[in-house]
């Protein structure tokens, strides 16, 4: 009878780990948090860039990068951060680009927030039609 209680007990406790998904032991969710919390503060302290929309979550050694940056460059350079820092195993880097301050998708022009256009409207003050300049 004791062993098929002490059976039952380590039966429930090894399906507790794994009903969430996490075949992590305890040791290496610890050291994936630390990784985690060594390679966000890589990003603060990098003198260069900013990455306030980079976000770095670790699995078994495996980082994965996400978020926002502006340039090509920040981008190489959150993967070379995250893969110097001791624990890495792998840098899964799916940082995407901002697009960049260029004409509007429809290829309009705007001057201060009104789009520009060539068509004449109508003045109810004077009656007439003039062309929006």
């Amino acid at each position: 009878m004791a062993v098929v209680v002490g059976l039952t007990g380590l039966t429930g406790c090894a399906s507790s780990s794994s009903s969430h998904g996490d075949d992590r032991t305890a040791g290496r969710v610890v050291d994936d948090n630390k990784v985690t919390a060594q390679v966000k503060t890589g990003l603060n302290t990098e003198p260069v860039y900013k990455f306030n929309e980079v976000d770095v979550r670790t699995f078994a050694g495996v980082v994965q990068l996400s978020g926002f940056v502006n340039s090509e460059d920040q981008k190489r350079r959150t993967g070379e951060i995250a893969q110097q820092t001791p624990g890495v195993a792998q840098v899964v880097n799916n940082i995407t680009l901002k697009p960049q301050a260029g004409p509007p998708p429809t290829g309009r022009e705007y001057t201060n927030g009104v789009q520009k256009i060539d068509a004449p409207y109508y003045n109810p003050n004077t009656n007439t039609a003039a062309p929006v300049r």
